[in-house]
């Protein structure tokens, strides 16, 4: 799983951090619990925790009487940026859209024909992501 995240652009402490909180019984671990846990240093794992925080991956919860801070997975958060990411694609084909208006006048047409079968896969997938979003609020009873 920790490898799966590195894939995805995640370090591979990040990686092994997520991994082992998705995992975690309870759902929340302390900072040496996950030290322990993946035998890293405390720099690493810091660093880490501090990065998926700012990502809005993770956050962190305390409880009444205990100084210590646990770290979560923030399954509403990740959510968040997940549609974040799918509207990146709409934001992609709408600059990918300008460049073709600038480079209407290049001699590279082979380039071209390749930008603008970037931007009809993009339009095609904006449109299918709409139809699926609209889905997902239907079921869920979003407005």
């Amino acid at each position: 799983m920790g490898i799966f995240f590195e894939k995805q652009g995640h370090s591979p402490m990040k990686g092994r951090v997520l991994a082992f909180l998705l995992l975690a019984e309870p759902p929340y671990k302390d900072f040496y619990e996950i030290q322990e846990f993946l035998q890293a240093s405390k720099s690493a794992v810091s660093n880490a925790l501090n990065h998926l925080q700012d990502e809005g991956i993770i956050d962190y919860i305390t409880f009444s009487g205990d100084r210590r801070r646990y770290f979560r997975v923030n399954c509403n958060s990740w959510l968040k940026s997940i549609r974040g990411k799918i509207d990146q694609v709409t934001t992609l084909k709408d600059l990918l859209k300008a460049v073709l208006v600038e480079r209407q006048d290049s001699k590279h047409l082979d380039f071209n024909e390749g930008l603008e079968e970037i931007v009809e896969f993009h339009e095609f997938i904006s449109e299918k992501i709409e139809i699926l979003l609209e889905e997902w609020k239907n079921k869920k009873g979003i407005s």
